[in-house]
């Protein structure tokens, strides 16, 4: 772990990084276009509801677990930047990490993906039309302010796009974890 001075602390509290940057990094993210690598988009692209449900080992998520997942994201940071949101439509298994419907069917599989693409609209919205008051907010008990968890949405997606695509190739080559 990296020990921080007070100082470098200190000059971390309250970033806030602007709208441009935002929306640059989560649309990169997402939509693909980036350094980094692969996009939450090119991880679903042409994804059957078999390849979407394939778990690589037992008790390890699938991808259609972290779709909704990356869904569920976008659904808190715009409750946390004071918009109304609806209900989001699966009940938490754990914190963070919805269910599956039960049905895993094709239409279920291409209803979360639509969900997935309408939430992530709606943060890019939410995110163009934010003021600095609301992106420079720190939620009570954190250090963070609301840009800064936006910026971690984003690299969210980069962390679970990399695992969509590995967990893809090991579909595709047949493999599972060892010792699963």
């Amino acid at each position: 772990m990296v020990r921080l001075s007070v100082r470098e602390r200190r000059a971390e509290l309250g970033i806030t990084p602007g709208v441009p940057l935002l929306l640059r990094v989560l649309r990169e993210n997402y939509h693909g276009g980036g350094w980094q690598g692969p996009s939450v988009l090119g991880a679903l692209r042409d994804l059957d509801v078999k390849g979407a449900r394939w778990r690589p080992g037992v008790g390890r998520h699938n991808i259609w677990e972290l779709a909704i997942h990356l869904a569920y994201s976008r659904h808190i940071l715009m409750g946390r930047m004071g918009l109304h949101v609806a209900v989001f439509p699966h009940r938490l298994m754990k914190t963070w990490w919805p269910s599956l419907p039960k049905a895993l069917t094709s239409q279920a599989w291409l209803a979360d993906v639509a969900l997935l693409d309408r939430l992530h609209d709606e943060l890019i919205d939410a995110v163009s039309g934010a003021s600095r008051r609301v992106l420079g907010t720190v939620r009570p008990g954190r250090n963070d302010t609301i840009a800064m968890e936006l910026l971690g949405v984003a690299t969210h997606d980069a962390y679970h796009a990399g695992q969509m695509h590995l967990i893809r190739r090991m579909q595709q080559s047949g493999r599972r974890r060892p010792g699963r």
